[in-house]
This record gives C-alpha cells, sequence and structure tokens, in this order.
C-alpha cells in the first residue's frame, strides 16, 4: 500500500470519528453452519503478516504525516493522458452492468460500493490530486445496448480501466475488443473461462469452478458424503449458468456423488412451473436431496417461490454469489431460506474487519445508507479501493495509462479485510470463498465457516471435461 494512500485512509478514518456513521437498512463446507454469534470474526481468519514492502510504505507514511511534499512532487510528475482518461484535475473510470434490468438486484449494488468508495476518496482529495470521475453504465443485461456503452466509455470517455464488465453473455462478447485495447478490467462480477485466456482481466471474485468445488464440499457435509448426494442444478439461460452448471457436474461426480442434470430459467422469467415438475420427479424418482443455484437475486427468488408453492421444502439450496444477496434472506420464503447458501468471495461491514466503518461512512456519504451489509456493495468497495492502489503504483512508473495500469495490478494488494489478500503476480484471481446467509442479529451476510475452512476445497483447476 502507498504511503500516500494511507495518509489518506488516515484522514478519512480521522473524519469518520466525528462524522456521524448512519445507515443500517437491509437490501436486499464441512460442518453445519454456525449460529451467527458462533461465527469466527474476520480478523482471526488467519490473515498472513503484511509483506516487507508493505510494512516500509507504512513507515514512509508516518514520516510523511506532518508535510507530504513527496506525494505531492508524484502528483505534480504524472502528466496528463487525455486519451486515457487522464486530465489535470481527474481519473476517469468506467463501470458495465445492468442497474435497471433482470439483474440489476445484485449488479448495481456492486456499482455502488465502487460510488460510495469513490466518495470518500474524492472527499479526502482523489488519487495523484485528481478527482475520480466515475461513470456507470447501465446495460439493462442486453449485449446490445453493452456494446454501444463499450464504445462510449473507451472511445468517447477514453475511461483508464473497467470495474464491472456486466453479464456473462457482455463479458464473452466483448473479450476480444477488451484485450485489443488493453483496457484492465478489475474484479468483473462474475470468473468464467473466457476471462483466463487474455491479460486484463483481474478478479477477486472465485472463478465458477472454484464455486463448484466449494458447493460440492458443503454438500457432502449436509448429506453425510458427498456419495450420498444426488443434486439438480438450476440455472438462468446464459453462458455463465451452463458453465456454473458443467462445473458443478464435474465436481460432484469427481468427488463420487451424482449429478443428474440441470432445469434452465429464461431471464426476466415470473414462474417456474416446468421446471417445478422436474425437480419433483427427481426427487421422486432419483432421489435428489441438494439443488444448486445459478442466477441473480430476483431470479433465485422466483425459483424460491416456485418451490415453496410446490410444496419442495425439505431440499437445501446452495447458490452462486448472486443468490448470496439479503433479499434471498428478508423476502423469500422461509422454509427455503431458512436452508439455502450463497456463495460469496467478501466480508460485509457487519463482520468485524477493517474496512467495517469506512464501508457503513462511505455508503451513507454516497446516499446508499445500508448497503454495506450487502456483499456485491462490498466487493465494488474493494474494487475502488483496489484501483485506488494501482493507480499510485502506476503512477511510480511516470506515466498514467491503460498499459501501466495493466502492469501496476499484476502484484499484491491490501483488502482492509474485505476478502483474502490478493496476489495477482502469478494468476489474475483469487481462490477465496465461503458459503454465506443472513445474520438476523445485524441484518448482514455472515459465512458458515471462515474463508480457511474451504480453501482445500479448490482445485485450481479449471476448463470442463464433461463426458
Amino acid at each position: 500500500m502507498t504511503g500516500r494512500w494511507l495518509k489518506a485512509l488516515a484522514a478519512l478514518f480521522a473524519f469518520a470519528l466525528i462524522a456521524a456513521a448512519c445507515g443500517n437498512d437491509d437490501d436486499d463446507g464441512g460442518a453445519a453452519p454456525a449460529p451467527a454469534e458462533e461465527q469466527t470474526p474476520a480478523a482471526e481468519q488467519e490473515a498472513p503478516a503484511p509483506a516487507p514492502a508493505e510494512e516500509e510504505d507504512a513507515e514512509d507514511a508516518m514520516e510523511m504525516q506532518d508535510g507530504d511534499t513527496e506525494g505531492d512532487a508524484m502528483d505534480m510528475m504524472v502528466p496528463d493522458n487525455p486519451d486515457n482518461g487522464v486530465t489535470s484535475d481527474s481519473i476517469k473510470v468506467g463501470w458495465m452492468g445492468d442497474l435497471t434490468g433482470p439483474t440489476a438486484s445484485s449488479q448495481s449494488f456492486n456499482s455502488h460500493g465502487i460510488e460510495a468508495y469513490f466518495e470518500c476518496a474524492n472527499e479526502a482529495g482523489g488519487i495523484l490530486g485528481r478527482m475520480i470521475e466515475y461513470l456507470p453504465e447501465d446495460d439493462q443485461f442486453s449485449a446490445e445496448t453493452a456494446a454501444i456503452n463499450f464504445t462510449k466509455l473507451t472511445e468517447d470517455d477514453k475511461v483508464i480501466a473497467l470495474l464491472g464488465l456486466g453479464g456473462s453473455h457482455i463479458s464473452t462478447q466483448l473479450q476480444p475488443d477488451v484485450e485489443a485495447l488493453n483496457l484492465p478490467v478489475i474484479g468483473p462480477p462474475q470468473t468464467i473461462d473466457v476471462q483466463l485466456e487474455g491479460d486484463q482481466y483481474f478478479n477477486n471474485l472465485a472463478h465458477y469452478g472454484d464455486q463448484a468445488d466449494l458447493a460440492t464440499g458443503q454438500i457432502a457435509a449436509d448429506v453425510g458424503g458427498i456419495q450420498n448426494a444426488v443434486v439438480m442444478g438450476i440455472s438462468l439461460e446464459v453462458p455463465s449458468g451452463t458453465e456454473f452448471a458443467a462445473y458443478v457436474e464435474q465436481s460432484v461426480n469427481r468427488a463420487g456423488g451424482t449429478y443428474l442434470g440441470t432445469q434452465y430459467v429464461a431471464p426476466g422469467a415470473t414462474e417456474v412451473i416446468a421446471q417445478m415438475a422436474a425437480l419433483q420427479e427427481g426427487i421422486d424418482n432419483d432421489g435428489v436431496n441438494y439443488v444448486t443455484l445459478h442466477g441473480s437475486p430476483g431470479a433465485g427468488l422466483v425459483v424460491m417461490q416456485g418451490m415453496a408453492d410446490a410444496g419442495i421444502t425439505d431440499i437445501p439450496i446452495i447458490g452462486i454469489h448472486g443468490i448470496a444477496a439479503n433479499s434471498i434472506w428478508t423476502e423469500g420464503p422461509e422454509e427455503i431460506s431458512d436452508q439455502t447458501f450463497g456463495m460469496h468471495s467478501f466480508l460485509t461491514a457487519n463482520n468485524n474487519i477493517e474496512a467495517s466503518a469506512e464501508m457503513e461512512r462511505c455508503a451513507s456519504l454516497a446516499g446508499y445508507g445500508g448497503e454495506h451489509l450487502n456483499l456485491n456493495f462490498a466487493h465494488g468497495f474493494l474494487n475502488g479501493y483496489v484501483f485506488h492502489q494501482a493507480v499510485e503504483r502506476a503512477a511510480e512508473t511516470g506515466e498514467l495509462s491503460r498499459e501501466s495500469l495493466t502492469e501496476a495490478l499484476k502484484g499484491t494488494f491490501d483488502t482492509m479485510g474485505i476478502t483474502c489478500p490478493i496476489d495477482w503476480s502469478s494468476g489474475p484471481h483469487s481462490q477465496c470463498g465461503a458459503a454465506f446467509s443472513l445474520d438476523p442479529g445485524t441484518g448482514g451476510m455472515v459465512p458458515a465457516n471462515p474463508f480457511s475452512f474451504y480453501a482445500d476445497t479448490f482445485d485450481g483447476e479449471y476448463g470442463l471435461e464433461i463426458s
């Protein structure tokens, strides 16, 4: 972490002590989950000691508290680069995703977290003496709209990076353009195979293959061994839905369980009668005893209500990160949600982490009070923080560009406890995750077990071998 950011962070926390932090509204492995009061605090989740370079940066920051002349000089030395979104007073960064369409119930919180981080960063003076100009674009889950938005952000606005790229059908479509432009994409809202092919994606969310492995471990614990598992998948009918289902099939079958097949749901569907009939048939004829679920919170609620309406109330669910949203538990049928988990790679502010106070304060400052309790907000907030660190690191080369930012991202990053320490020096993604559910006491999300509990379930192998 750079000295200048530590100084800014210190200022933010000092201000937080006198600012009124507000907002507490909801939105949205191994053994069985422990009760909320028994959760292992995130601060105790075996985070490694800071690397020597980070310790040196911290010491430098302490020395510079009374006069950051070195940081001010660096601000002046980095030239403008308007073709990459860097002017004398601003740095442009974009986001693409669904703010008002069928998956907005998850993607919008990611954007809000980013915006909240930048609100606080700009309040503290921005980055390199420049304000962050955050430019989110709404694609409503449409590939056609996304293509237009991508052109606007990259050619008209000339953003230096994207901190989101929408649904899997969109990131797949735009992959060649992202690579051609040397455009860094930090923390997109899913990790799929195509994002491992190039050099421009930097994922801090576990890959779908990792989430399938995590799900298999949780299923095995819940049914008394994976050999007892008979699993049916329900997925949105999009590329990532097919990919996740294939990874679950591979992971369950390799471990010795049975994967019966996948039922697909169209984006925006409001009923799942046919899918529930197939699920009931699988229960009656083949002994299905677990459901894996892919989709947004909105799609997840449709499936859960369909299960309740069909009287299928005794089958547990484990879903992807899109299912790990507060609304699944606050709005879903209780007889279904009380045995539902969502997989994710981040911790919300109700957990005992370094970022908790700032996440809550910045959410309120940006007009998103209460969203600090949502996992996708935490993901976005972290994306903003990583971008901040990478920009300062890139500036040390004497220029700030898409190319220098991409190179700066190939390293380690502090996470303020929001997720496991990030190391992109050898690969562009993170093997970190847990099964989450809602803690009624705080109104926020909590992991059933610490991230370290699930670490051994990730085999780190990607590429599908389904026969």
